[in-house]
């Protein structure tokens, strides 16, 4: 599992959003889309998300965590308490 980091930094979300985009028909008669760097957020659809039950976290060095192991790591270091 590695050592318990010193901080938990994130914890991973979805949300929903509507994204820029140029869009053209080729000549091929297929679309070409390019996002264009802004996408709106739709913030009220916020979702944690979660692996086999278990939510998900980030650490300070970029690490992911499920709880679980944020738990067993935290009970085997008295000075994380």
């Amino acid at each position: 599992m590695g050592a318990w980091p010193r901080e938990l930094r994130r914890k991973i979300e979805f949300v929903d959003g509507v994204a820029r985009a140029d869009i053209t028909i080729g000549d091929n008669g297929e679309l070409n889309v390019e996002n264009s760097g802004e996408t709106e957020a739709d913030w009220d659809s916020q979702k944690t998300k979660t692996e086999e039950g278990e939510r998900l976290f980030v650490c300070s060095r970029r690490k992911l965590w499920r709880e679980s192991q944020v738990e067993q790591a935290t009970q085997a270091s008295p000075a994380m308490r």
